[in-house]
């Protein structure tokens, strides 16, 4: 039996990959040349060499037989747009900033007390976390109270502030 011989060693391959990841389109120059190869060897073994399913492969051939290069670029990810409008915004702002509601209440605001606010005031509901989100965007912060010591004496630190 005998031994197969490498080109390169692991070490070479592995920095051979980073190096790959650093260039600004190499997804798109992997794309490609899988296509290529495709011509010229079976799907499976391509799809075996690059370490990518079958099914992902034929997606790539597909895409790029139907729109070209285009086919094969990543499409920027969107997000869904902000439920409040600019208007809503700096109302919620001076209700942070006032500490009061909208009848001018004086009110300890929370991210529930805030969602109901904002329900009751213009019919959209917002859960916790993309208030919260929004709430950071527009530059406030959540207080949090001072940490203690879970075996701090009360009574000792009283008694030290009181001596200083």
């Amino acid at each position: 039996m005998t031994l197969t011989r490498r080109a390169i060693s692991e070490e070479t391959a592995e920095q051979a990959r980073t190096a790959l990841i650093g260039i600004k389109e190499s997804q798109l120059a992997i794309k490609l040349q899988t296509i290529i190869s495709c011509a010229n060897h079976p799907v499976e073994t391509v799809s075996s060499v690059i370490g990518k399913d079958r099914v992902t492969v034929w997606r790539w051939i597909r895409a790029f037989k139907d729109n070209g290069v285009e086919g094969l670029m990543d499409k920027p990810r969107g997000h869904n747009p902000s439920k409040l409008n600019e208007e809503q915004r700096k109302q919620i702002a001076t209700w942070l900033n006032t500490g009061k509601n909208s009848q001018g209440e004086p009110t300890h605001w929370t991210l529930k007390k805030l969602s109901v606010a904002i329900e009751e005031e213009y019919g959209i509901k917002l859960t916790k976390t993309p208030l919260w989100i929004t709430i950071q965007s527009m530059g406030f912060r959540q207080k949090v109270p001072r940490q203690t010591h879970a075996s701090a004496d009360r009574e000792k630190q009283n008694a030290f502030k009181k001596n200083c």
